[in-house]
């Protein structure tokens, strides 16, 4: 008995892993505060003005909304981890849960039932809005992460241009399901392209980190064809845009602020940065990437957790 629940919880922790729950965390923290900390004081701030309240999703139907991004990202990491067998033997050996925990047989069934799963919630939530074309994001979605998987992983550039993307996608389809909050999306804006720049930066990093197996395995990623010094470079230019852009928006929305001083909050943004390129400048093993690429992570959760005081201070 007692061996029959301990490789019941091998299985539950393998699966858990193979999905990367703790990132689908991060999605779901993400989608969530989107709603209560803009979407929602949006619509509270608008009916105070015009006496109505514009019609939104459900708890339950935006519940669904999350639900169903969740089973496509873990699709996603599930076809991806398929693809990637042979890499992530060089990459990471011994750590591989296909194969090994779970065959391949049942991983490619998890795929096929967490994706179709969220693509007819997708349907079904576009239907409620009356709006069925809605529904192909998810279609896009799913399609995008084989395609990803299987080939533009591989690519110069494009692969990593395509997760970035699919980033910023997590936090728009929150407001492209609400029609009443398109007059105020311009706000969404700023935080998905934050997601963008990010998400690409971190994933040009873990294939820095991914640069032995992915060389074995015939990859083009930019490591392989620039090498780990022009790589460098490139994440470099990628972070001073970041910050610039940063830099941008915060100047034209809170220079003049009372409640935010302007340069404390250019320096709270800006020193992440200052970390990450001492982190990136200094790697030399593949375990100095991985460590650049979690504090980027970090960097990427609390861009998300900015949304908390944004609301308290601006539209509560």
């Amino acid at each position: 008995m007692a061996s029959f629940y301990s490789t019941e919880r091998i299985m539950i922790l393998s699966l858990l892993k193979l999905i990367r729950f703790s990132n689908l965390c991060i999605i779901a923290l993400t989608q969530v505060l989107i709603r209560y900390c803009i979407i929602l004081p949006a619509f509270e701030t608008e009916s105070i003005i015009t006496g109505e309240y514009p019609v939104h999703l459900s708890n339950l139907n935006f519940a669904l909304l999350v639900f169903s991004t969740l089973l496509l990202a873990a699709g996603g990491y599930i076809i991806n981890d398929l693809f990637d067998l042979e890499t992530d033997a060089i990459n990471k050996p011994n750590k591989n849960i296909i194969g090994k925990i779970i065959s391949v047989n049942t991983a490619r069934t998890l795929f096929y039932t967490l994706s179709i799963s969220g693509i007819l919630i997708g349907f079904y939530l576009a239907w409620k809005i009356d709006t069925l074309i809605m529904g192909s994001i998810h279609v896009f979605s799913m399609a995008s992460l084989w395609m990803y998987s299987s080939y533009y992983k591989r690519r110069f550039l494009s692969g990593n241009i395509l997760i970035a993307f699919l980033s910023a996608l997590s936090l728009l389809i929150v407001g492209l399901f609400e029609p009443e909050f398109y007059r105020n999306f311009i706000y969404l804006l700023f935080y998905a392209g934050f997601a963008f720049m990010i998400s690409l930066i971190r994933e040009i990093i873990k294939d820095m980190e991914d640069l032995e197996g992915d060389m074995k395995t015939d990859c083009k990623t930019i490591p392989v064809r620039l090498g780990l010094s022009n790589t460098k470079k490139v994440v470099y230019v990628l972070i001073l845009v970041t910050v610039v852009l940063l830099v941008a928006v915060i100047y034209n929305f809170f220079f003049e602020n009372k409640v935010f001083n302007f340069w404390m909050m250019i320096t709270m943004f800006i020193i992440p940065f200052v970390a990450l390129v001492s982190l990136i400048r200094s790697a030399e093993q593949k375990k100095d990437y991985y460590y650049a690429g979690v504090f980027t992570k970090v960097i990427m959760v609390g861009g998300v957790l900015s949304m908390l005081p944004f609301y308290y201070y601006f539209l509560r």
